[in-house]
């Protein structure tokens, strides 16, 4: 996959736009969604995604359990879960949609306080591993297909510190 990078002449001189609808369905946890979703138009432009849109929604461990347990057959809250909005038959056309992303608010306030870093730090990159899961990437397989998600992470994460 190539990477374009937002700040090329290339990237300005066309007009990106790249949507995000952030959702809200939990009200434990307080996160400021303007850092975040500054943040992820970021990363959806350094990887290449213009005009497409994202849905991002920050839910409960109970609503991540139950998706996770219909979905994935895995009875048990998680981090993050993408799903992809894409041709589901031959012929359909495709969308602009890349799908969805939803993140557990109270598992992510966990993990960053383990890690020491703010909540939306870690919402971002949780983000960015759900929007890389929508582009194809995955981690589940081989080794290498580990280590070249990682790297991408990496990457990105990278470009996010300037």
């Amino acid at each position: 996959m190539s990477v374009l990078n937002p700040d090329s002449t290339y990237a300005r001189s066309f007009h990106i736009r790249m949507t995000i609808c952030i959702h809200n369905r939990q009200r434990v946890v307080a996160i400021h969604t303007t850092i975040v979703k500054k943040q992820v138009l970021q990363i959806m432009a350094y990887l290449g995604c213009p005009e497409q849109e994202l849905s991002v929604v920050f839910g409960s461990d109970r609503l991540l359990q139950e998706l996770n347990r219909t979905y994935r057959h895995q009875d048990g809250p998680t981090n993050v879960l993408a799903f992809a909005q894409s041709p589901t038959y031959s012929g359909e056309p495709a969308s602009s949609m890349l799908g969805d992303v939803i993140v557990s608010l109270s598992t992510a306030a966990r993990e960053a306080h383990a890690l020491h870093q703010s909540l939306e730090e870690r919402v971002v990159y949780l983000l960015l591993h759900g929007l890389l899961h929508l582009l194809g990437y995955e981690h589940e397989g081989s080794a290498a297909q580990r280590r070249r998600m990682e790297a991408l992470e990496q990457e990105v994460l990278a470009y996010l510190r300037g």
